[in-house]
């Protein structure tokens, strides 16, 4: 049975330390009581609240091998990505490393595959379109990162 790949994205570290710097900072817009420090306040929070949102689009990351199926997600849906009908696999850069778009024959979709946000994911994504689809078209990064891959025995 197939198991969807771990996250690698350290979340813990990011929301404590901008939850302890929204606690020091709205203590002292308290304890300063300037005019409009309310306003400021609520504004950080605002801020606050849009940093834990993204924090938790970024941990819903989903990646899951089953045959020849890629299951997928970046943020709300899933997708399957037939191994068999890939066409193309390019590069995009992200904060957190390189993922990749994936485009499948008679299909105008660009599907988003988040490797850089999943343990292994590089290496998995790499060994399934080599498997299943071995004649599809890679750009640049992506047969740089197969080579690195390789280098460091990840892939065969």
């Amino acid at each position: 049975m197939a198991h969807p790949l771990e996250s690698s994205y350290n979340w813990r570290a990011p929301v404590g330390v901008a939850t302890i710097g929204l606690i020091v900072c709205v203590g002292v817009l308290y304890n300063g009581r300037v005019a409009g420090w309310l306003t400021v306040a609520l504004l950080l929070v605002v801020l606050w609240l849009l940093f834990l949102g993204i924090v938790w689009l970024r941990t819903r990351a989903y990646m899951m091998v089953d045959g020849p199926i890629l299951r997928v997600r970046r943020f709300r849906h899933f997708q399957e990505l037939d191994g068999r009908r890939v066409a193309r696999v390019a590069e995009i850069r992200t904060p957190n490393g390189p993922s990749y778009h994936v485009w499948l024959h008679g299909d105008q979709t660009r599907y988003l595959v988040p490797a850089a946000l999943l343990k292994r994911g590089h290496s998995t994504l790499f060994d399934w379109v080599l498997t299943w689809s071995p004649r599809a078209e890679l750009d640049r990064g992506s047969l740089r990162t197969i080579d690195e891959l390789r280098t460091r025995g990840l892939l065969e």
